[in-house]
């Protein structure tokens, strides 16, 4: 069983307080008493919640993810990651930053198992600390989730043997007594906050409003599209799939339209085939509660034989 609807909501509310938490100005956390070690109590469960939801991910069909699989995942969000910060270091001569993220991807594949985890890690902290600089090239919130999402997700397999890999029933025990364990946290860190009401009144309303739990719901339109053809017309019958922990496909419609709906937030490839034509695959992401809009145009495949 999957984290239900409300679950996935509640999580969602307290990575914001986390954030929150971990931004507020000592000055401020000094005039709560012990906030410290519940901020830290509280973040190390988040942590624990976002690692156990994964584990349940890769048991979401009742077949897992290979560890083949999840290594091929993990190694092309790391390249494309390191590919789009290393765009943006030529583009403001940032030759150091260059050399940090400049990787051949078949060197990648090479790499021992700790090892390729160790160097997408790098990539995601090095992204991470230029973020604010690197949205017009791609790197997001989201997408950097995504990738220390699918490291997590491969460092939970690379050191279990297949008998001592975590059920999935054990994972969903953990996550309901994880978010007990929060809500008594989330009460007294209230409480403290609470005394700040007029020392501190911007903080207390913040706070309180990053405390609200949105109800997003799991059908929202997650990307939406046309497919057409080098005159503009539309092709039906193309086989999409959104190379996600466990892939969904559809199809397009007789107009060329296509959809897809509750994808997780995340970066992940996505792939247009129909014989015939030239597959084309692309790496987009996905926002919780924001839709995508991608179109695309597709090749006839003797057109580019003819044209080699």
């Amino acid at each position: 069983m999957l984290m239900k609807a409300n679950q996935e909501d509640k999580l969602s509310m307290e990575i914001v307080v986390v954030d929150l938490l971990n931004n507020t100005t000592p000055t401020i956390l000094a005039q709560m008493p012990q906030i410290e070690s519940l901020k830290e109590e509280f973040s190390k469960n988040v942590d624990k919640l976002r690692e156990f939801k994964n584990g349940q991910t890769l048991n979401r069909t009742g077949n897992r993810m290979s560890k083949e699989q999840l290594r091929e995942q993990m190694t092309q969000l790391g390249f494309i990651t390191a590919a789009q910060v290393c765009a943006f270091a030529i583009a403001t001569d940032n030759e150091v930053l260059e050399m940090e993220v400049t990787y051949v991807y078949s060197d990648l594949l090479r790499l021992r198992d700790t090892d390729i985890a160790d160097t997408c890690q790098s990539i995601h902290d090095i992204a991470n600390a230029n973020l604010a600089t690197l949205a017009d090239y791609g790197v997001t919130t989201a997408s950097l989730e995504a990738l220390k999402d699918s490291i997590e997700n491969y460092n939970v397999v690379l050191p279990k043997t297949r008998a001592g890999i975590v059920t999935q029933t054990l994972f969903t025990d953990g996550i309901a007594e994880l978010f007990t364990e929060n809500d008594k946290l989330l009460f007294r860190m209230d409480k403290l906050v609470t005394m700040l009401k007029f020392a501190e009144a911007t903080y207390h309303d913040e706070y309180f409003k990053s405390r609200k739990i949105v109800n997003t719901g799991h059908r929202t339109l997650s990307l939406k599209g046309k497919i057409t053809n080098e005159l503009g017309q539309p092709i039906e019958k193309v086989t999409i799939t959104i190379e996600t922990p466990v892939p969904v496909t559809t199809k397009s419609t007789e107009l060329g339209n296509y959809q897809f709906k509750g994808v997780d937030a995340g970066m992940f490839a996505v792939t247009f085939q129909r014989d015939g034509y030239i597959t084309e695959r692309v790496f987009l992401v996905f926002t919780k509660n924001l839709r995508t809009d991608f179109n695309i145009v597709l090749k006839q495949a003797e057109q580019q034989q003819r044209s080699a």
